[in-house]
């Protein structure tokens, strides 16, 4: 008796369009926490130096910070949206960054259909998703952070890298635009050449000199990084001259890893494995060009990550990111492939599949990482009870700072509208000269033998105190140095070898001890 044929299980179009809904909509929703305080920490240090050098203080002179001045550039973009619409930086710090990541998306979503591989029915209809999820979920409270901003606007060069390794190349007008915007955000940072190195290396063995000379992207890309390159001389000469060799000599040195850390720490080691299992899945199973394109991609990021040298986990997110979507690939590519679903049946499992998926995405970040956290418990953290003394004690929310963390400060300065009154954000110069304790009888350099960085620290700090007179004085317990000669380094103890320092100390009172924090306070002029 012969058998009947069974037709598989489907679905119509417009319930199939309801199960996708979750998948657009959460991240959206999830990009509105954002914009509740506080925002990242590195980010408000930033914007902090671009509102006071579009302020009017000159850059890398008058406020000192080690990062490239690029960043600043960028980052001087909400500060002018601040001033010529309602709102402030931090809000349109966030909105900037949304839009960037809509942007980003749409541009990957039409980029995605160009590549040959990747027009299978879950293939097409997984990728989209999991890059919303990497945008807009995956960083938690690392959003807006230099290597978040990378990833988003480097994605678009990404697809277009899986389209070009396989035959086909966007057009001109994209292809100049795609390179623009990735050359961008990744000259924000030496260390993001290396991902376009490895992209770019891999393309040229696979497709030859001729196809690379003649393909807009690379060169676009290269121009930002030697257009860069010339502004850190000839439009920021301090930077040139004297940030950059001080920021090697001192920042160098700051961090609890050393590159052999990075590579095996708790994230970076179990991406690389990832990495290597999913690339090994997808390339000898699937044959997927577009999937080696995505492990040269994941290698680059990772490199950059440990060419940083610093642990810090942020600086795996553009790796991790890789992994992810390179994991995405593998599942949609071997169901694609071994699994093949007519078009016409292929709406029901497409849709599970791709549920079932993000599902899990957003089960292991939630984990991972509790969502908002920092948003929820912000009026209870240290930085928003430092915010309430701060509003209390000082007036005109001036203070000085001697600590080696950015954190709690900022974002507290950007939304008390407040300002540090020196040029220095944190004592990382110092933590550079004292990275090491040598055995010597001193904890502390005399005055005339202190190097040339860090007697300029040592006056210039010391002036900058004498002539703001800030409201309030704010040391840091824990000096980020390592402990020397049985004693603990002591910020304000150093300072106060300073004549010019110590003159101006002697109009402060302590006021508190606040958790790590000694806290004194301007005395009041007696009438």
């Amino acid at each position: 008796m012969p058998t009947a044929q069974t037709t598989p299980p489907t679905i119509p179009p417009r319930i199939e369009r309801l199960l996708s809904v979750p998948l657009f909509a959460l991240p959206i929703l999830w990009l509105a926490g954002y914009f509740f305080p506080p925002i990242n920490h590195d980010v408000a240090a930033i914007l902090d130096v671009s509102t006071r050098w579009i302020g009017g203080e000159k850059l890398y002179v008058e406020v000192l910070d080690e990062n490239l001045p690029l960043t600043f550039i960028v980052h001087g973009l909400p500060v002018l949206t601040a001033k010529l619409l309602p709102g402030t930086v931090a809000f349109w710090f966030t909105a900037w960054v949304v839009a960037g990541i809509f942007a980003s998306f749409w541009a990957c979503r039409r980029l995605i259909r160009l590549v040959p591989s990747a027009d299978h029915a879950l293939t097409e209809a997984l990728l989209p998703p999991v890059l919303l999820f990497l945008f807009s979920v995956l960083p938690n409270e690392h959003f807006g952070q230099r290597e978040h901003i990378m990833f988003v606007a480097c994605a678009p060069y990404l697809v277009a890298s899986m389209a070009r390794a396989e035959g086909v190349n966007p057009s001109r007008l994209a292809s100049i635009l795609i390179g623009l915007v990735a050359g961008v955000a990744l000259a924000m940072k030496p260390h993001y050449l290396a991902i376009p190195a490895a992209v770019e290396i891999y393309l040229l063995m696979r497709r030859g000199w001729r196809a690379t000379f003649t393909d807009p992207i690379p060169w676009a890309i290269g121009l930002l990084a030697v257009a860069h390159l010339a502004i850190m001389y000839l439009v920021f000469p301090e930077f040139g001259h004297f940030v950059l060799p001080l920021a090697i000599e001192a920042y160098a040195p700051i961090g609890d890893s050393g590159w052999r850390e990075v590579l095996t720490s708790n994230v970076l080691g179990p991406t690389l494995i990832a990495l290597a299992i999913f690339g090994l899945l997808a390339i000898v199973f699937t044959k997927t060009i577009a999937a080696r394109v995505l492990v040269v991609f994941g290698v680059g990021a990772a490199l950059s990550a440990i060419g940083q040298a610093k642990g810090w986990p942020y600086h795996v997110l553009p790796a991790l990111s890789a992994a992810i979507l390179l994991a995405a690939l593998t599942v949609s590519q071997t169901v694609d492939r071994y699994l093949p679903i007519s078009r016409s049946a292929h709406r029901l499992p497409v849709a599970v599949l791709c549920a079932t998926f993000l599902v899990l995405l957003y089960f292991q970040a939630a984990l991972y990482n509790p969502p908002f956290y920092k948003q929820r418990q912000f009026e209870d953290s240290i930085g928003g009870r430092l915010q309430h003394i701060i509003e209390q004690n000082a007036p005109n929310r001036t203070f000085l700072v001697l600590s080696p963390g950015i954190y709690p400060f900022w974002p507290m300065v950007n939304y008390l509208g407040g300002r540090m009154t020196t040029r220095f954000l944190t004592m990382w110069v110092l933590q550079g000269v004292y990275a090491t304790c040598d055995d010597f009888p001193a904890l502390y350099n005399p005055p005339d033998t202190m190097g040339d960085s860090e007697k300029f620290v040592f006056d210039t700090l010391s002036e900058d105190f004498a002539r703001e007179h800030p409201d309030l004085l704010i040391v840091d317990r824990i000096a980020g140095v390592p402990r020397c000669q049985g004693r603990e380094f002591d910020y304000l103890e150093y300072f106060l070898q300073n004549r010019v320092f110590a003159d101006a100390f002697e109009n402060y009172e302590h006021l508190m001890d606040f958790d790590r924090y000694r806290i004194y306070r301007r005395k009041k002029l007696k009438k």
